[in-house]
């Protein structure tokens, strides 16, 4: 069963080390983590894969 914290922990392993232990960095992770979340929930409402795609990888990209 995977839980909020394994996929926090995932995240920050994708971090560059200088972040990953700071306050901005641990913000960034719940940031992505609620991006997500949300983007599979109108995913599952809506089917429409193509535009949540595109709005995760719009989002993504604008992460530093």
């Amino acid at each position: 069963r995977t839980t909020v914290t394994d996929w926090l922990d995932i995240l920050a392993a994708a971090q560059p080390p200088s972040v990953r232990n700071t306050v901005a960095g641990r913000a960034q992770r719940t940031a992505v983590l609620a991006m997500l979340r949300g983007a599979f929930l109108d995913l599952i409402a809506t089917h429409d894969s193509a535009r949540v795609d595109r709005a995760v990888r719009a989002y993504l990209a604008t992460l530093p």
